[in-house]
């Protein structure tokens, strides 16, 4: 084998972006949280648009079920740690990746190493995790970086930029104190899809919050991959045109459905506050019907 050369594994990259801009890519380090559902994807495919510096964090371990939507998930890897796996998938890209690992996934304690010296912050965690988007989000933002997240919805993707000159995250989804874990859902999943197109089509018995589960397809972790790629470039190398909530972008491809605009008020907006409403008496019926 050749020996490896940053400059001609990558070069076809070129045209896309400037050598100069090449340049600042393979110097730039980025933190994803979350090596699961989108994270794993996240990480190869910003390996191959350059970048050359990652904080990885994540704890948890593939298994069977992951198969269907985890880039990592094989025969091979099941009951092996995700950040290890996807570690050694970057690595064979790129061997002169600079890399720091956080086995433990993101948490108070860690917060602050995760994010010293990134230039980009990347949410990929489990969207059910809802203490720990806004950890994550908090964090940054008080750093002066951008957040930028995706959530694969059916077959399409939500996805929203979070930064000092946007709307915080408590203002965006319109967190209150005292919600429930299953009220902060609810808002986290309106703020990303607030025309909730996928509901059209999604089967409400596969939804179990109880459980923290719900369907999920390998179309749209691909297309959340597509956006956060993109978003991750504009950030690092164009952060003037990165639009920050309460900008949104929702495309569902199975409805054929593309939304780029503005989110007045985030989840404050009446209108959301109505969806609110109905989605959580829903809510209240499944889990009385549970």
């Amino acid at each position: 084998m050749d020996t490896f050369n940053y400059l001609d594994a990558f070069s076809r990259n070129l045209g896309v972006v400037s050598t100069a801009e090449h340049d600042r890519l393979r110097n730039c380090t980025v933190a994803i949280a979350g090596m699961g559902g989108v994270g794993g994807d996240y990480l190869i495919s910003l390996v191959r648009a350059g970048v050359g510096g990652f904080h990885l964090a994540e704890f948890d371990e593939f298994e069977l079920f992951n198969f269907n939507r985890q880039y990592g998930a094989n025969t091979e890897t099941i009951g092996r740690r995700k950040l290890d796996v996807m570690v050694e998938m970057a690595l064979a890209i790129n061997p002169e990746l600079r890399i720091t690992k956080f086995t433990e996934g993101i948490n108070t304690g860690n917060i602050d190493a995760f994010l010293e010296g990134v230039d980009l912050a990347v949410d990929a965690i489990d969207a059910f995790a809802v203490d720990m988007h806004p950890l994550l989000v908090n964090a940054a933002t008080a750093r002066g970086l951008a957040t930028i997240a995706a959530v694969p919805l059916g077959l399409g993707a939500g996805v929203l930029a979070f930064g000092p000159k946007g709307m915080s995250y408590a203002d965006y989804f319109a967190i209150k104190p005292g919600m429930s874990d299953d009220e902060k859902i609810v808002q986290f999943m309106l703020g990303f899809a607030p025309e909730l197109h996928h509901l059209k089509y999604l089967d409400p018995k596969t939804i179990n919050l109880k459980a923290r589960k719900g369907p999920s397809s390998i179309a749209g972790c691909k297309l959340c991959t597509g956006f956060i790629t993109t978003l991750a470039l504009v950030a690092l190398l164009h952060p003037q045109d990165l639009q920050c909530v309460p900008w949104y972008t929702y495309l569902d491809a199975r409805v054929s459905r593309f939304h780029h605009r503005r989110l007045w008020m985030g989840n404050r907006n009446p209108l959301q506050r109505l969806k609110s409403f109905v989605a959580k008496k829903r809510l209240e019926k499944m889990s009385a019907d549970a």
